[in-house]
């Protein structure tokens, strides 16, 4: 009976040891789903931009809900997936590297070989965002996938039509928000390749101008409702967001500081 009364013990304590463990298992499981998905940046929205790396291929899709398309830019110069954001000067959200040469045609395909052990390797992205991004490609037909191509024989006129008919953000370019950017730094320059970087997302860049006194800290003030636009010029250049109780020139205004300089996507 001693015996018997031992084992039932034993069993019980058992028992609460696997609930404990399995419990805390669940628990470190939900945890990790919370961050992974607090993390993700598509919303299945608004636009998001993915640059696809082969050996020999470069490309960027770039993925628009709003309209139920998406762009490929082909891009034929000799750029690193990592600096593409820099020398096209648009937000880049993501990166896949593939084993295979990636084409319009096989972009659902490469997106979903990311999901797959010893696939292909995505950045900058969480599984969430892969997933979302496979499920909406699959969802484009073939007549709304834009093919557009990027090389160092276009001039600059040429070039700048084809990446802002690539990239220009729907929601930013309805919302048609006037902004002002004021370079407060001593690096010149700085302000118009912002206002480019803008424009091509389709923000309205109404003036861009220089200051007399420099300023340590980047900063976006805006009037009025904290909308799509000012939450994504926060995101893109990572600057804090401030409201303003009057309405100046511009309905936001991006001061770059010091604290900037060699640091912003542009």
């Amino acid at each position: 009976m001693v015996k018997s009364g031992r084992e039932g013990k034993n069993l019980r304590l058992a028992g609460v040891f696997v609930f404990l463990v399995v419990g805390l298992i669940v628990m470190s499981l939900a945890v990790k789903i919370i961050f992974i998905v607090r993390d993700s940046h598509f919303d299945g929205s608004h636009k998001f931009n993915v640059v696809f790396s082969s050996e020999k291929t470069l490309s960027v899709a770039s993925f628009s809900p709003s309209n139920n398309s998406f762009s490929v830019l082909k891009i034929n110069e000799n750029i690193k997936p990592e600096d593409v954001s820099k020398k096209l000067e648009v937000p880049i959200d993501g990166i896949i590297v593939a084993t295979d040469d990636i084409t319009e045609k096989n972009i659902s395909s490469t997106i979903f070989k990311s999901l797959l052990p010893l696939g292909n390797s995505y950045k900058n992205m969480t599984i969430f965002d892969v997933v979302r991004v496979f499920l909406f490609s699959r969802s484009v037909s073939d007549g709304s996938v834009y093919v557009r191509e990027l090389s160092s024989s276009l001039n600059p006129v040429q070039r700048s039509t084809v990446i802002t008919l690539s990239f220009t953000d729907p929601s930013i370019y309805q919302e048609n928000q006037s902004i002002e950017i004021i370079n407060s730094t001593t690096v010149f320059g700085l302000g118009g390749r912002a206002a480019t970087a803008i424009s091509n997302m389709g923000g309205n860049v109404i003036l861009v101008s220089g200051s007399d006194s420099l300023e340590n800290t980047s900063k976006i003030q805006y009037f009025g409702d904290y909308t799509y636009t000012v939450k994504k010029l926060s995101d893109f250049l990572g600057f804090p967001v401030e409201k303003l109780d009057k309405k100046a020139v511009a309905d936001v205004i991006i001061t770059i500081g010091k604290d900037s300089v060699g640091k912003i996507n542009f």
